[in-house]
This record gives C-alpha cells, structure tokens and sequence, in this order.
C-alpha cells in the first residue's frame, strides 16, 4: 500500500468519525431542548382528581381545576365546581358552576406567583339537579350565581397567590402556602 492510499483511508475515517461527532452533539442538543419543553409550564394542566371540601352545614363541593400558562406570562384558571347539599350526603341538591379568572404569571426556580386581573373573574351556574334529576329553577340559579360572586371563592380566586411547583414531563405539583398539594397532568402543550 502506497502513502497517499493509506493518508486517504485515514482522511476517510477521520471525515466518519467528524460526521458521527456532529450527529452525537446533534442529538445531544436535540435532547436538551425536548427536556426543557417538557419541563416547562407553558402548557394546559389538569387537577388529577377533584378536591373535595366539606362546610359546617354537611354541604360539600368538589372542584377540578385548569390552567393554561401561556409563553408570553398571562394565565388562565378554570374551575368547575359541583356543590352538594340538602343534605349532602344523598346529594339531593347539586349545583353546577364554572369560575374563570385570567391574570399573569412569573415563575422563579421553583415559586409561581399568580396575579389576577380583578375585572376578569367570570362565573355561571351550568346546571341544577335535585334528587338526580335536572331542573331549570330560576331561583336555586339565582341564589346560587349571587353566592358563586359573592363568595370567598371569588375573593380566593382574585388575591395574589404564591407556591411551590415541582414540573415534571407530564406532571406538575402545585403547594399552596398552607402546605395543600394538588397533582395535574399535562393536558395540551401550548406552542409558542
């Protein structure tokens, strides 16, 4: 084999590996930025299951929680509520409500503040069901919109709120200062 022959097989196989480096580097860099889309907030969440409160009067609500964080740090929540009561346990009155309320968001390392626009706050009662069945009850709907805005709910949902969020691929943990822990799924990714 000749000099030239064998500097050529090497200028091959140097060219091989260089290609094979930049494929690796590639690949590398692709993986960094799928984790950090993946570990970003900037997506729909879903509460995992509904969380469930119990009144002084036996009356108990169970609310599911949605927010969308969006790339350019505005959010919205969602939160349909069923209200239980008369006497709670038989469900023999249920109310139905959807609440929505919009603000923006920061996240710091771990800490998501919340801040709501105080005119954003929405509310409508979707349906009444007395003993399984569904009515349409002007009054129960009346008396149940003027408590939904009437609320503390309302004044819950409004106020600046601070918490800690543990963000995985498809998960997200949100604990509220008072060490109350909701678990979400990752529902839609929101593109920028």
């Amino acid at each position: 084999m000749r000099w030239h022959e064998n500097s050529d097989y090497l200028c091959s196989e140097n060219k091989n590996l260089l290609i094979m480096k930049k494929i690796l580097f590639s690949l590398i860099a692709l993986m960094a930025v799928m984790t950090a889309q993946a570990q970003s907030i900037n997506s729909t969440w879903r509460s995992m299951q509904p969380v469930v409160s119990t009144a002084a009067d036996d009356s108990f609500t169970a609310a599911s929680y949605t927010y969308t964080f969006f790339s350019d740090g505005t959010y919205s929540e969602i939160v349909e509520q069923t209200i239980a009561s008369e006497p709670a346990q038989t469900m023999a009155l249920e109310v139905a409500t959807i609440l929505e309320v919009k603000g923006t968001y920061s996240l710091s390392g771990d800490q998501l503040t919340l801040t709501p626009n105080k005119n954003s706050f929405k509310s409508d009662v979707l349906s009444i069901s007395k003993n399984g069945r569904v009515i349409n009850d002007s009054k129960i709907k009346s008396r149940a919109q003027k408590q939904v805005n009437d609320s503390e709910v309302k004044t819950q949902m409004l106020n600046k709120q601070t918490c800690t969020v543990n963000i995985g691929e498809s998960s997200l943990e949100m604990k509220g200062s008072k060490g109350n822990k909701v678990n979400f799924v990752r529902f839609a990714t929101i593109k920028n």
